[in-house]
């Protein structure tokens, strides 16, 4: 299990320049095949690093779907939404596969790769998918640390509820023998080092040679919830700066100084600090804006409560935003309206409970605090599967998901965002009320550490993939 301390351990590799890449992307059909449990360790670090490109082709297939069209909202929706009960609690997709077992069943090479959990790692270890609000599917990429090595990139369609292969990983054939473990330096027999997988293009001492990979290709790390999904490409904020074109099926961007140097152009003591443990985002899908939490904590600094507007396109921050309120751990963060919220708990008695927080006008950036009252979320302070509370905007209210209690994992506590009383000042903050919303029993698995809920407003419900060994399950609003 990966412990909640692990949290303020610096994570991933640092490392590499800008970098374009070429490759190919594979999908794959399902298959069932057995799969087992998952855990996860404890967290590393690794070496800094510097650049790699290469170029490579492969065959690109597409999954169809068998799914034929209803009507829900805005947008045609598949017929399983039709199957989820309106307001009733969380249902499993029995059609679904297991993300373990399909994967176990199609990665090429199957085998070779290394961790506590290589396939499970991609979703349990501290790593929470990224929705394409346009194409309706998720993207998967995690692992790192002493859990996972495999650094593929998985889709999720939303409508067929089908896996592919977006990014192929790198075959543990192409690792150099001194990486021995996802958290490893990467390390070529001659010395050559940039922090990445390189390919033949790059490689030019015979002693590395043999190690080429197909492309170049960042090793797995955690993800948190650090990750927006833009142009056909999913971009990881936390660590070095990485992006993935799912649809040429390679990585296009490796730099590990994108942020640092920006962020002390705005002020001199972030020291040039990458985003650390427990970095958050909240995508805009209106303006593509990522909205991202400022946790250059591990460097020593604690600048908690900032966020930053990343335009994630081409890696530029727009704005640094300050919210001057102590902050526990990392916040929530999510985009409702014409506002972003964050929220972070106080702690009493060992219990971490939600009741307080602020926001910022996505035009102008003006701050407002908040202090929240009525049916509010508690949750063990330090439990190793909940950092925070899982919060998500479904139109009209925001909804918090205390998913780690067992008396609260089947309700949500849906917070009114006209303020009772106050004026948003630190002095004196907007007052807003929560409501709990119980569901009814569900039979869903405890899920590994989450951190955001996708809500699909076209077709009115959540999905979900609890954990790596469990099928996919949906609630409808």
């Amino acid at each position: 299990m990966v412990w909640a301390a692990a949290l303020f351990t610096a994570c991933g590799s640092d490392g590499g320049t800008s970098t374009e890449t070429g490759g190919g992307s594979t999908t794959s059909s399902s298959s069932t095949t057995g799969g087992g449990d998952t855990s996860s360790s404890s967290q590393g670090t690794s070496s800094p690093a510097t650049t790699s490109d290469e170029t490579s082709t492969s065959t690109s297939t597409s999954d169809s779907s068998t799914s034929s069209p209803t009507t829900t909202g805005d947008e045609s929706a598949p017929d399983w939404v039709s199957e989820v009960p309106a307001g009733g609690g969380w249902f499993e997709l029995t059609a679904s596969e297991p993300f373990e077992q399909w994967a176990a069943a199609n990665l090429e090479p199957a085998t070779g790769y290394f961790g506590s959990a290589p396939i499970g790692a991609v979703r349990d270890a501290y790593c929470n998918p990224i929705f394409d609000h346009a194409g309706k599917a998720f993207y998967m990429f995690g692992g790192g640390h002493f859990d996972g090595s495999i650094n593929a990139v998985f889709k999720l369609d939303a409508k067929t509820l089908q896996y592919s292969i977006a990014v192929p990983p790198t075959p543990p054939s192409a690792y150099p023998p001194a990486y021995t473990a996802p958290n490893s330096a990467i390390v070529y027999p001659s010395g050559a080092s940039n922090g990445f997988f390189q390919s033949a293009e790059t490689l030019m001492d015979p002693a590395d040679t043999p190690f080429a990979a197909p492309f170049a290709a960042p090793q797995s790390s955690h993800t948190y919830s650090a990750m927006s999904f833009v142009d056909g490409k999913l971009v990881l904020h936390y660590g070095p700066v990485r992006d993935a074109d799912v649809v040429s099926g390679t990585w296009t961007y490796l730099d590990k100084d994108t942020y640092g140097p920006q962020l002390v152009q705005f002020d001199p003591n972030y020291g040039e600090a990458v985003l650390q443990s427990g970095t958050h985002t909240a995508n805009d899908p209106e303006t593509g804006k990522a909205w991202t939490t400022l946790v250059s904590g591990d460097a020593g600094l604690n600048w908690r409560t900032r966020v930053l507007v990343i335009e994630p396109a081409t890696h530029t921050i727009e704005e640094v935003v300050n919210a001057p309120w102590d902050v526990n751990g990392s916040s929530s963060i999510v985009v409702g309206g014409s506002h972003v919220y964050l929220f972070t708990p106080t702690v009493a008695d060992d219990m971490a409970t939600s009741t307080r927080g602020w926001r910022i006008d996505k035009a102008t950036l003006a701050v407002e605090h908040l202090t929240l009252t009525g049916d509010l979320p508690s949750w063990p302070d330090g439990a190793p599967t909940q950092e925070s509370v899982v919060v998500f905007f479904d139109g009209t209210r925001l909804n918090f998901w205390n998913y780690s209690v067992d008396a609260d994992s089947d309700a949500f506590f849906r917070l009114d965002l006209e303020p009772a009383s106050g004026s948003g000042t630190q002095e004196d903050p907007y007052v807003l009320t929560a409501e709990r919303d119980q569901r009814p029993v569900s039979t869903m698995p405890a899920p590994a550490l989450t951190y955001d809920l996708t809500y699909i407003d076209d077709w009115g419900v959540v999905l979900f993939l609890p954990k790596a060994n469990a099928k996919l399950w949906a609630i409808k609003l």
